[in-house]
């Protein structure tokens, strides 16, 4: 009889990244589905055991479900969560064996509360302990010291997920980053030599989710264009694939801003039907950029750069931090014009935060400047470090005030006409699939949905701020091109959802977890 396996992803709290306001008008229930553990499901053998997922963001848990062992990934900003569902298994007699980003960096705080540790990736170690498990002489800790090659990662089960819960679906091509910026933890976790699946991988991973009725897909890499040559093989594979579907596919992914400096790489990525990139913008300060060994982005003229993508009608998602080392209070003016002048309609604005294992963690603790009793909780208003030309609670105050100016009507009015001020409707044409995608015969009806409701939403709002910025940006759209129209929907999507969370994360909920000892120290750094 084959053994019962349930893999578990916990609910996350709420971040910009959750993206709940999205959601409502979707009506999905999570955004992306949980890669990691549909890869370990794949990893699991099929002729031994029975795997049930269990993604706790679209259903709750059951308990007393019927198993012989329980896995649980998670990021530290789920630790909490994570020793939760591993106590109340635990008490039922379940074991439970704990991997992911938080276990790898924080094995010594997870040990006491798990039965086995899968510290690194799982590719070999999960197999490992399941060989193990079955000779009953499982070890307490598994480390992975091994370079994964990317060709050994099985295409995931996502046939164990109801992917109708997700509004996008997920690909990983490739781990790893070239750049070792301080206060990132992808190089400690997953080195700087890129790694990469071949593309015909990719292809049939793509080809799966889109047999699932999935149409949008995040390629979860680090830094996509790490490999400059692969991802030009990848770009030509996913534009004569969209030339086969009879609906084609839209792609998101990270990348580093250089990737402005290769205009053909920039034109692949249109013609391969990218509609928007993260990129880790950081901030327009160039000392704190040196400072924090992000010399790339030193390099560029940051502005030119976001404009050169932009252009194409590829709109950037930013990653800004305030509180680096050579901040001061000025950083938080600086932040707001700058965001507005390079039109950056979804800015993820953070605080500095130190992950552990990072160059910034070591540095900081070294100078006795980290609160360690903050890791894993809210890190939206509250951060770990002490910053250094400013106080704590001055950076933490002044950052939700940021929040509060940029995601503001006014504030993405302003910053939404200079993206649209920067997109050139020639190239857009030249290089697009939305005359495909406008056509009434490929126009999903879930699309038409989430379009309507949308528009519901802002124009029937009691709120005359909302139905005023609704019909601003339908104005400004509409001089520049019916076309922009889908980008138009897209952004003021995006912004209902990032001011829905800033309206509910406001200066009094700073410190609200914090014990009265905590807040103390707080005060005093």
């Amino acid at each position: 009889m084959k053994k019962k396996i349930v893999l578990i992803r916990p609910r996350s709290p709420e971040t910009f990244w959750k993206l709940t306001g999205v959601l409502e008008i979707t009506k999905r229930k999570s955004v992306i589905p949980p890669l990691s553990i549909a890869t370990v499901a794949a990893l699991t053998p099929d002729d031994k055991y029975d795997v049930r997922i269990i993604d706790e963001e679209t259903e709750s848990i059951d308990f007393n479900v019927d198993c012989d062992l329980v896995g649980i990934t998670g990021f530290t900003l789920h630790s909490k969560r994570i020793k939760e569902i591993s106590s109340e298994f635990r008490k039922r007699g379940k074991m439970t064996v704990l991997g992911g980003p938080y276990c790898s960096s924080h094995p010594e705080e997870c040990e006491p509360f798990f039965d086995v540790l899968i510290c690194g990736e799982a590719e070999f170690t999960w197999p490992q302990f399941l060989e193990d498990l079955e000779k009953g002489k499982h070890k307490k800790i598994y480390r992975e010291n091994k370079v994964i090659h990317m060709e050994d990662s099985p295409i995931p089960r996502w046939e164990l997920i109801n992917m109708k819960n997700y509004s996008g679906s997920m690909v990983q091509t490739s781990r790893g980053c070239p750049y070792d910026c301080e206060f990132c933890d992808v190089v400690a976790l997953f080195g700087r030599k890129m790694r990469y699946k071949k593309v015909e991988q990719v292809i049939n991973e793509i080809k799966l989710l889109y047999s699932l009725g999935m149409s949008d897909v995040f390629f979860a890499d680090d830094n996509f264009i790490g490999n400059k040559k692969f991802i030009k093989e990848l770009m030509q594979a996913l534009i004569k694939l969209n030339k086969e579907f009879k609906k084609p596919m839209r792609f998101m992914t990270q990348v580093t801003l250089n990737i402005a400096e290769d205009e053909e790489l920039l034109d692949l990525l249109k013609r391969a039907n990218f509609y928007s990139i993260f990129v880790g913008v950081e901030t327009p300060n160039v000392e704190s950029l040196l400072h924090t060994n992000k010399g790339h982005n030193a390099k560029l003229n940051l502005m030119d750069a976001i404009r050169r993508v932009q252009s194409r009608g590829i709109f950037i998602a930013a990653g800004m931090i305030v509180g680096f080392d050579t901040d001061d209070e000025s950083i938080f003016k600086q932040q707001s014009k700058f965001l507005i002048d390079a039109g950056i309609s979804i800015p993820m604005l953070g605080m500095l935060y130190a992950p552990r294992g990072t160059k910034l963690w070591k540095r900081l603790e070294k100078e006795n400047r980290i609160f360690t009793y903050l890791e894993g909780g809210d890190m939206c208003t509250v951060t770990n470090i002490k910053p250094k030309l400013m106080r704590k609670e001055v950076l933490e105050e002044k950052y939700v005030e940021l929040l509060n100016e940029v995601f503001s009507y006014d504030h993405f009015l302003k910053r939404y006409t200079s993206f649209i001020d920067q997109v050139n409707i020639e190239e857009v044409k030249k290089n697009s699939h939305l005359s495909r995608q406008m056509d009434p015969r490929n126009i999903r009806l879930y699309f038409i949905g989430v379009m309507f409701r949308l528009i519901k939403y802002y124009m029937f709002s009691p709120d005359k701020g909302k139905r005023k910025l609704f019909y601003s940006v339908i104005r400004v759209t509409l001089k520049k091109g019916l076309i922009c129209f889908p980008l138009a929907i897209e952004l003021l999507l995006y912004f209902k959802s990032e001011n829905d969370f800033v309206s509910q994360h406001q200066i009094d909920h700073l410190h609200k977890d914090l014990t009265p000892e905590h807040a103390l120290v707080m005060n005093q750094a």
